[in-house]
C-alpha cells in the first residue's frame, strides 16, 4: 500500500469518526454506525463486484462482521440497558447539523468513497482487487472485536465514562490501521 492510499484510509476510517466525536457530538454508537455501513458497504461492493471470482471466500469476512456486530452490540447494551439500536439507528441518520440530516451526508459520502477507493487502485496497481481488501477489512474487524471483548471487561472492572471509552475505541481503531499498514511507513 502506497502512502497515500495509507493517508486517505486513514482519513476515511479515523478523521471522521474522530471529528463527529469532537464537533458534532457523536458517541461511540454513532462512530460504530459509521463504521458499520461503511463495511456493510464495502461487503456489497465485493459481492456485486465481476473481479470476484471465490464469492464463498468471502464468507469467512462476512461472519467476522457478524460478530463484530455482536459484540459491539453486546458493548453497548452493557454500558446502558435501555439502549435501544432501532431509536439509536433512527438518531444516527436524522441527526441534523446546519439543518441537514447527516445521512444524507454520510451515506452518499460513503458510497463516493468506495468508488474512489476502486479508481485509486486501479490507478496505482493497474487492477482492482476487492478480495485483497475484504480480506484487510476482516483481519481488522476481528481486532475491533477483540478490542470490544477487552472494552466490556474494562467496563465490568472500572466505570468509566462515554467520552473515555470512545477515546479508547479511536485510540484502539488508529492503532489498527497503523499496525496493519506498518509496510507502508517502513519503505521509502
Amino acid at each position: 500500500m502506497r502512502k497515500a492510499q495509507l493517508i486517505s484510509e486513514i482519513a476515511g476510517e479515523f478523521f471522521l469518526p474522530l471529528l463527529g466525536f469532537l464537533f458534532w457530538d457523536w458517541d461511540l454508537y454513532f462512530i460504530l454506525l459509521y463504521i458499520l455501513f461503511d463495511y456493510s458497504l464495502r461487503i456489497a461492493y465485493a459481492l456485486w463486484r465481476p473481479e470476484v471470482k471465490n464469492k464463498i471466500a468471502l464468507i469467512r469476512p462476512a461472519l467476522f462482521f457478524i460478530t463484530f456486530v455482536i459484540i459491539s452490540h453486546f458493548y453497548m447494551v452493557l454500558t446502558d440497558s435501555t439502549w435501544r439500536f432501532g431509536t439509536s439507528l433512527y438518531e444516527f441518520f436524522w441527526y441534523e447539523d446546519f439543518y441537514i440530516p447527516q445521512g444524507f451526508i454520510l451515506i452518499p459520502l460513503l458510497f463516493y468513497t468506495e468508488y474512489s477507493r476502486r479508481r485509486m487502485e486501479l490507478m496505482l496497481n493497474g487492477r482492482f482487487d476487492p478480495s485483497g481488501m475484504i480480506k484487510k477489512m476482516a483481519q481488522r474487524l476481528v481486532w475491533a472485536t477483540i478490542v470490544f471483548m477487552i472494552m466490556s471487561v474494562l467496563l465490568t472492572l472500572t466505570s468509566w465514562s462515554t467520552s473515555t471509552e470512545t477515546i479508547f475505541f479511536l485510540t484502539s481503531w488508529l492503532v489498527l490501521i497503523l499496525f496493519e499498514n506498518r509496510r507502508a511507513f517502513l519503505t521509502a
